[in-house]
């Protein structure tokens, strides 16, 4: 097994590890910015 091998296994493993706690961020910040339009928008329209 070379080097570039035991790299490659890490690197994805290391992303397959994060990768729902990114997209739970992700999803996160998306739901945050739709609520905070729909509050400005409501304050406009009062």
């Amino acid at each position: 097994m070379k080097l570039s091998d035991i790299r490659r296994i890490w690197r994805d493993s290391f992303r397959m590890f994060f990768a729902p706690l990114v997209g739970a961020i992700n999803g996160a910040r998306l739901e945050s910015k739709a609520v905070m339009k729909e509050v400005f928008e409501g304050r406009r329209s009062s």
